[in-house]
């Protein structure tokens, strides 16, 4: 539950459709004095979060000349970037290799999954036990974007989350969410999509309930406007008209056509459905392109409720399963981006919270690890097909260029032109910046042309 008031709380964010759009916190100066990202209005961005944290050797960063115990019973395949190799359960994405980055030295050094999922989810590392404290008061990346970027199209919203913003069955907790921004940059969620390629797909929420007719609708909205009558400035009275505010983003929702379809999967092809992919992330990776379509600005892909990617035990079986999917859905969107002439204006990334441990356990699992893991960067004006940083041989620590967290989130920041030195007021009027360290990653950047 989100406060809305000393006396007054806002329902789920699941059932309150709480739009991108006007902002209650306050943005002010830069805390450093580095000059803002040039403005690209047109710009978005898909993040796929891998819940539980990946293994990096067993995706984008493979020892091949390691000992047994380190590197595993996959093999690695040759990508379209000359030299760079990648996990051979991974053979879509290898062929898109000229199209994405990856960044091998990431850290944090965190190996807990609340305040690395917090880390990884809002740019600031959590509490260690990932309370409702930490996440009431630390913004979602989606938030701050959905806060000074907002919806490319009027009546959309400007962040989504396919099928949460991010919540899983252990910990529950909701890192996806906008805290002091206000509730109006919540995300709005999909819920969970099919796996079918032939099943129509609406949100349930944008389904008008039995009953309640387009007129019917239309009357009730007209009915709101007899509440800017009794609009006074007592704190009641601001909580009463925030509830109306958020009553009628939800109804402009239930009554425009463009936001149905928007979400509506049967207006694509079969053969696009199935070339997605006939399974969850794949249909979630096919929305999160029609969603940038319609003007979306930050769209979220939780890949995996229940942790899917914590293989403390039989690693290597779980994984057979999980990547063979996420790389048709994130191989077929990076091409069908390309294709539509939108990758340019389109970040993606894929993450996770922390990578896994270099030896395996006596399990076939590998434990957590966050001083250490690897992230795949595409799209958005980046320079692409890329090795940035290095591990060392048992993919243990960076040794090359090592980048924490914070700096790959300045990156897309960078691409989205949002000057990550911004600065918020939280609820206790304290200034907070967007992040507290980190510059966009020199490499991926491209220099603007020489007049």
């Amino acid at each position: 539950m989100h406060s809305l008031g000393p006396n007054l709380s806002l329902l789920s964010r699941r059932t309150m459709l709480q739009l991108g759009g006007l902002g209650l916190g306050t943005a002010g100066g830069s805390l450093l004095a580095a000059p803002p990202a040039k403005p690209r209005p047109d710009t978005s961005c898909i993040m796929f979060f891998l819940d539980g944290g990946p293994s990096h050797h067993e995706t984008f960063d493979p020892k091949p000349e390691a000992p047994q115990s380190v590197r595993g019973q996959f093999g690695t395949i040759d990508t379209a970037v000359p030299g760079l190799r990648i996990c051979d359960r991974l053979p879509l994405l290898a062929a898109e290799a000229r199209r994405f980055n990856v960044v091998r030295s990431l850290h944090h050094g965190n190996n807990s999954h609340a305040p690395s999922e917090h880390q990884m989810l809002t740019g600031r590392m959590g509490t260690r036990d990932g309370t409702a404290r930490a996440v009431i008061e630390t913004p979602s990346i989606g938030s701050i974007v959905s806060r000074l970027r907002g919806t490319r199209r009027a009546g959309m919203p400007a962040y989504v989350g396919i099928p949460w913003s991010f919540h899983h069955e252990y910990v529950g907790s909701p890192f996806g969410a906008a805290a002091y921004l206000g509730s109006q940059h919540e995300p709005f969620e999909s819920g969970p999509l099919p796996a079918s390629t032939t099943e129509k797909f609406q949100v349930p929420i944008l389904e008008l309930q039995e009953g309640l007719s387009q007129p019917r609708l239309q009357q009730r909205q007209q009915l709101l406007s007899v509440l800017d009558q009794f609009r006074h400035n007592e704190p009641a009275a601001r909580a009463i008209g925030q509830i109306r505010d958020f009553t009628r983003r939800g109804m402009d929702l239930l009554l425009q056509r463009q936001v149905r379809d928007a979400f509506d999967l049967s207006r694509e092809t079969p053969a696009i459905r199935q070339k997605y992919g006939a399974h969850e992330w794949g249909q979630s990776a096919l929305l999160a392109r029609r969603m940038v379509e319609a003007g979306v600005a930050f769209t979220l892909i939780q890949c995996g409720l229940r942790q899917d990617w914590d293989t403390h035990a039989t690693n290597f079986s779980k994984l057979d399963k999980y990547l063979p999917p996420l790389d048709r859905a994130v191989a077929t969107l990076l091409g069908d981006l390309a294709d539509r002439g939108m990758l340019e204006n389109t970040v993606v990334m894929v993450i996770g919270e922390f990578g896994r441990t270099p030896k395996i356990n006596k399990n076939a699992g590998r434990d957590h690890w966050g001083d250490c893991f690897s992230a795949l960067i595409a799209g958005g004006g980046l320079r692409s097909g890329q090795v940035v940083g290095s591990s060392d041989a048992l993919g243990g620590y960076p040794v090359e260029r090592p980048i924490h967290a914070e700096g790959l989130f300045a990156t897309m920041y960078h691409a989205l032109g949002i000057d990550a030195h911004t600065v918020f007021q939280d609820n206790q009027n304290r200034p907070i910046p967007v992040l507290n360290h980190g510059a966009p990653i020199d490499e991926l950047i491209r220099q603007p042309a020489r007049s």
